[in-house]
């Protein structure tokens, strides 16, 4: 297996311009509309996890925007793809809370009956229906498919026709990220969360690292926020040294209680330590190595530098991940049915698990605006308090930055080096939203 290429420190940044991005594309439902047509529906979406979906009969409900999404693992093994509505009036099939084990799906209103790949098998009364009598028509009732594939562990969707192949969408993402085996990871935590602002705004949020002085200023001790960056395709990624010290900070001869704290997460005795805070990223790396006999993490596959620090990609549209030899932090961005100022917020987090060990069960729940204390008590799974405390900032601030582009006074993002991921991914969007095909 290729080993994941380094971010190249000499590279020069491409120039993308000055030009301010306009808050339209965060309020407009009209933008929102073109969105719809032109982007969601022409782009590979990260749908559930294919082992959600082991066995035939298997299915999942998963909501994009306004439709309602139903997969589902056929009596041959395929797993399909299909939009979640009964072809007589136009019912819902299946809940989220529904999701499960099923033999058809059997719509609640009237009872129509369709099998696990699609086909209408039971109509009630068939012969009252002028267009159904002798059989005929019975096909053009299927359930609607969509295009499905899979990559990463990951089941991918299309809404559009004749879609190129989720391969050539992703362009170099699967040879940058197999090195982590990310099909062997193991979904442990899955929470979505109702957020008041548009879907770019978060997804804008976590594309870059500039952030971390002001809204996560205990990252100081334990992260550099001058990240690495590099643009691949639509795609992109980050890199943050973790283990070290802010640029502020790269005097510090002790270490700090933030680095004490996020080295007891990574396993590491604070107190054995002998060195400067700057280089605890690189005793990190020698431990790493030193077990990778032994590790259940595919620590021979990565970069010394992968061992400590945080490769960040963003799989355009809206997907996000934080990857780590252990796992994956996950965040994918959806726009919400109706309203641009709003969105939901999926936290998935993954990780390779010791062989015999049974790892906790995720329940998911989506968290409606106000019904989250916070996000240490709604997520169930055992996660480092570094984690939750800048999970926290992050959503706090959110809805605040939405009332601002929303404000007649607001001119326009004005935006830095270290968010050129910022800009080209808006100038992705534009791409998309602004050209018919």
């Amino acid at each position: 297996m290729k080993r994941t290429p380094p971010v190249s420190p000499d590279a020069a940044l491409p120039d993308l311009g000055t030009a301010r991005i306009s808050a339209e594309r965060f309020i407009s439902p009209e933008w929102m509309a073109r969105e719809w047509s032109r982007l969601w529906r022409r782009v590979w979406n990260m749908g559930p996890r294919v082992s959600e979906l082991p066995a035939a009969g298997d299915f999942v409900v998963h909501a994009l925007g306004r439709e309602s999404l139903l997969f589902a693992r056929g009596w041959d093994g395929r797993v399909r793809g299909f939009y979640n509505v009964c072809q007589h009036r136009g019912s819902t099939l299946c809940t989220t809370s529904e999701s499960g084990q099923a033999t058809s799906f059997r719509c609640p209103f009237h009872n129509w009956v369709y099998d696990l790949d699609g086909t209408l098998k039971h109509v009630p009364g068939v012969e009252d229906f002028p267009l159904l009598r002798g059989g005929g028509a019975l096909a053009e009732l299927s359930l609607q498919e969509f295009a499905v594939d899979t990559w990463g562990g990951w089941l991918f969707f299309h809404l559009g026709p004749d879609p190129a192949p989720l391969r050539e969408f992703l362009g170099v993402v699967p040879e940058h990220l197999d090195p982590y085996h990310p099909e062997d990871m193991i979904l442990y935590e899955y929470k979505s969360f109702e957020w008041e602002c548009n879907w770019k705004a978060a997804c804008d949020a976590f594309n870059e690292s500039y952030h971390f002085r002001a809204l996560h200023p205990q990252m100081s001790d334990w992260a550099n926020e001058v990240a690495q960056i590099e643009l691949l395709g639509i795609h992109s990624r980050m890199v943050n040294q973790y283990g070290t010290t802010s640029p502020s900070r790269t005097g510090d001869s002790e270490l700090g209680p933030g680095m004490k704290s996020y080295m007891q997460t990574m396993g590491m005795d604070p107190s054995s330590y002998v060195g400067r805070p700057v280089d605890v990223r690189l005793e990190m790396q020698r431990q790493l190595r030193a077990s990778e006999a032994d590790s259940h993490f595919p620590v021979a596959d990565l970069n010394d530098d992968q061992l400590s620090d945080v490769y960040h990609y963003t799989l355009f549209p809206n997907v996000s991940f934080n990857l780590f030899p252990a796992g994956i932090n996950g965040f994918r961005y959806r726009p919400h049915e109706s309203d641009p100022q709003k969105m939901y917020y999926d936290l998935l987090l993954l990780a390779h698990f010791p062989e015999g060990e049974a790892p906790p069960t995720p329940s998911h729940r989506t968290f409606r605006i106000g019904e989250a204390s916070s996000y240490a008590e709604a997520i169930d799974a055992p996660v480092a308090p570094e984690v939750t405390e800048v999970l926290q900032q992050d959503a706090d601030n959110m809805s605040r930055v939405q009332r601002g582009l929303a404000s007649e006074g607001f001119g326009g993002m004005v935006v830095c080096d270290q968010e050129l991921r910022v800009r080209h991914f808006h100038q992705t969007v534009d791409a998309y939203v602004r050209t018919e095909r």
